[in-house]
């Protein structure tokens, strides 16, 4: 069964300390055919994740969420992740 648009909403802006890791997928286990229609491929990730907004990777939990109001890529905020990393390392 789907979540419904509130419950997606209260998924959003959970705060990451308050998400208990073994609730939540593991992103390695998630498999998508991408011979679907974009409907069906949706409902299998909503499906298999229970949370799309945050899953196991590694021994990390990444939790996803949207910037309103930016015409920025994920291309353009992962050069800038990296570079913020590069800057704390040195």
């Amino acid at each position: 069964m789907l979540p419904t648009i509130e419950q997606l909403q209260q998924m959003q802006t959970m705060n990451i300390m308050e998400l208990e890791r073994d609730k939540l997928a593991n992103a390695e286990d998630i498999v998508i055919d991408t011979g679907k229609s974009m409907e069906s491929r949706v409902r299998s990730f909503m499906e298999q994740t229970g949370n799309p907004f945050a899953l196991n990777v590694g021994e990390y939990i990444l939790q996803v969420g949207f910037a309103e109001g930016t015409e920025d890529l994920i291309d353009d905020r992962m050069i800038l992740l990296a570079r913020r990393r590069a800057q704390i390392l040195v």
